[in-house]
This record gives C-alpha cells, sequence and structure tokens, in this order.
C-alpha cells in the first residue's frame, strides 16, 4: 500500500480496482490534482486499509463487469464497520445498471473523475 504525503481540503481517498495497473495510473493522476490517495492492491486489501482510516473516502474501481459482485461484497463490509462512510464505485456507464451499491458512482476517466469528485466533496484552492 502507498501513502501520500499531499494534503488538501478534500477527505482522504482510498482506492481498490479490479485492474491495479488501471488504480495505479487513477492515483497518479488524482495525486497531480491535488487528491490524497491511498491505494490498496486489491478489493480484499482496502478493508483493513479502511480500518485504519476511518475518516476517509472508499472508492472501488470496477472495470470488468465480472468484478461486480466481488465490489460490492467488499463495499458491503466496509460499510457495515462504519455505516457514516462515503463508499462509492468508479465504473463506465454500462456498469451503473449492474447492481453496484453504495453511496455514489463516479466516471472512470481521470479527468472527468476529479471534477465529479471536487463537485461532490468541495474545491480544492
Amino acid at each position: 500500500m502507498d501513502t501520500d504525503a499531499n494534503t488538501s481540503d478534500l477527505p482522504l481517498i482510498l482506492l481498490a480496482s479490479d485492474e491495479l495497473r488501471l488504480a495505479s495510473n487513477l492515483q497518479h493522476a488524482l495525486r497531480q490534482q491535488r487528491f490524497a490517495v491511498l491505494l490498496a492492491p486489491e478489493y480484499r486489501d482496502l478493508e483493513s486499509l479502511a480500518q485504519s482510516h476511518q475518516n476517509a473516502v472508499v472508492l472501488l474501481e470496477v472495470s470488468r463487469h465480472q468484478s461486480v459482485e466481488a465490489a460490492v461484497e467488499t463495499a458491503m463490509r466496509i460499510k457495515r464497520s462504519n455505516s457514516n462512510r462515503f463508499v462509492g464505485y468508479l465504473a463506465d456507464r454500462l456498469l451503473h445498471n449492474s447492481g453496484l451499491a453504495g453511496d455514489g458512482i463516479f466516471p472512470r476517466n481521470a479527468q472527468h473523475l476529479t471534477e465529479a469528485l471536487r463537485n461532490h466533496f468541495g474545491r480544492i484552492d
């Protein structure tokens, strides 16, 4: 798991994906836009990271339809341990109606994602 020294007015983001290379690219793009992001190598690793960072936002990137069930199961376990925590997904429009259950669905495209996150959580000066 990777740490970030950047600080901002936005919450810390905990990110996991079914495709580590893609998640790593998203993490890099978000950091360039001054977001603080910790990357978990897999969905299952996100739970222990979430325990260590109770106020962080959790985002699960879903790039394949086959990963929806694992992502939702992880999201539900994290939500059960802290019902006030924001748990969302990064998914293409094709997956929006595939049973993703959480607090929000954001675009996987890095440029659109940073804009959507800023709109949802507030702007960085």
